[in-house]
């Protein structure tokens, strides 16, 4: 169940993440709590990430400021094709269709650049999921817990989160979390479902039989960007 009254008004200024400016970055990201009520009090919870240990850092530590801009900006740049895809798929006659490859299904990771952090996943995620490629795992859910709990208590949510990510004998995986919100336009495709076009209806039951990413109002709080990054190789 959404909490859609307290989130929409939170949310009043925020369409997607393009609407998030780096004026808007934190000094450093809040630790992640287990939150209740956006469900019926059921606990926010992920994919089981094996014997991967992940924490929140600081986003302005110098060691991690790099990795943090090259996420944020990275996040930034999706953030903007997928409003320009979504007003292109409106506008198209064959809107059925494009729900199919909405929100960058195809998106090619940009090129590594010498001495710079190297971006090696993109994702949306969310407590109400569409397509199931989309689930979050333990280190996602931990990021919508916080912020789902920081809507909870009234307060404005981080436009960034970090976390670090550590396998055995494995790199280790950065993460730049940013939190998306619904536009006006959005609910063309998850709004109520009622006010569908027949067409993106049947695609939505044909694509996604399971789908809970409807009856979002606008502005509300949708979930958030990830982008996974390595660090930039030394010389």
């Amino acid at each position: 169940m959404h909490a859609k009254s307290l989130v929409a008004a939170l949310f009043s200024s925020l369409t997607l993440v393009a609407g998030l400016s780096a004026a808007d970055t934190p000094a450093g990201a809040q630790p992640a709590t287990t939150a209740t009520g956006y469900f019926d009090a059921t606990p926010i919870t992920g994919t089981p990430l094996g014997d991967a240990k992940f924490s929140f850092v600081d986003a302005a530590d110098p060691a991690v400021a790099p990795i943090a801009k090259a996420g944020f900006d990275e996040i930034t740049h999706v953030g903007g094709l997928m409003i320009n895809q979504v007003g292109q798929a409106l506008v198209s006659d064959d809107l059925g269709t494009m729900v199919s490859v909405m929100h960058l299904k195809n998106l090619a990771l940009p090129k590594a650049v010498a001495g710079k952090p190297s971006i090696t996943a993109i994702k949306r995620t969310s407590l109400m999921i569409r397509d199931p490629h989309n689930k979050p795992d333990a280190a996602d859910a931990a990021a919508l817990a916080s912020i789902h709990q920081q809507l909870m208590d009234n307060e404005k949510p981080d436009a960034m989160l970090v976390q670090k990510i550590e396998r055995p004998n494995l790199p280790t995986e950065w993460r730049v979390y940013r939190p998306i919100a619904a536009s006006k336009t959005c609910l063309a495709c998850h709004g109520d479902p009622k006010t569908f076009k027949p067409e993106v209806k049947a695609a939505l039951d044909r694509l996604y039989p399971e789908d809970k990413a409807t009856d979002y109002s606008a502005q509300e709080w949708r979930g958030v960007i990830r982008v996974s990054l390595a660090e930039a190789a030394k010389k």
